[in-house]
């Protein structure tokens, strides 16, 4: 059976219209000459803390040898950037104002906005859904030095259990003993058909 015109063009400028909300990037929070100072100042006693993290994250990995090996090499895509998984504490559920303040440290210390959705990824995994003011149109990170831990480990990989990648990212996991591999197992949104992990249903603590 055909579909009117009408219908169609409808659910074209629906299809768009999506499209266009998974990818807004709102404008950058305002902040005077003082603000600016203050960040770069936190940022970069940040810079240090994130370091020895980095360095005691990288030296627990070698330590203790996690059920999956990496593969692949970055694309440069930026798909990583404009959907950043931040793990959903249950914790920030029964404490919204836990949550506000994560955010607010997430959003005005570092580059990120809030794209306002989580998804419900597999195992029970809530992920809150972040994008990035840093990327540059050519998928490279306009504050690359003082990137934050999130960016540094991407993709993690667990010491027990499946790791989790974007579609069109580069990498891949293969298991240490070769009876598996995952490759692209979280899918992206840059278009609708893509997006079959739901948004999480419920009250948004930071709503």
């Amino acid at each position: 059976m055909l579909r009117p015109p009408d219908e169609l063009e409808a659910e074209k400028a629906a299809s768009a219209r999506t499209r266009a909300l998974f990818r807004a990037v709102p404008d950058p929070p305002a902040r005077g000459w003082p603000l600016r100072l203050l960040r770069r100042g936190v940022r970069e006693v940040l810079w240090v803390v994130i370091t020895i993290m980095d360095l005691g994250r990288r030296f627990g990995a070698w330590l203790f040898r996690s059920e999956y090996v990496r593969a692949g090499t970055c694309h440069k895509r930026g798909v990583c950037c404009e959907h950043i998984l931040l793990e959903w504490s249950p914790w920030f559920d029964r404490f919204p104002w836990l949550a506000r303040l994560f955010m607010w440290k997430m959003t005005r210390i570092y580059s990120f906005f809030d794209r306002g959705y989580a998804w419900e990824l597999e195992g029970g995994l809530v992920a809150r859904v972040l994008g990035c003011h840093a990327l540059r149109p050519d998928g490279s990170c306009g504050d690359y030095r003082l990137r934050p831990l999130i960016c540094r480990a991407y993709p993690e990989l667990p010491i027990i259990g499946k790791p989790l990648v974007h579609k069109g990212c580069g990498f891949s996991f293969v298991r240490r003993d070769g009876k598996e591999e995952i490759a692209e197992s979280v899918p992206t949104a840059r278009t609708n058909d893509l997006v079959v992990l739901r948004k999480r249903a419920g009250v948004d603590p930071l709503g």
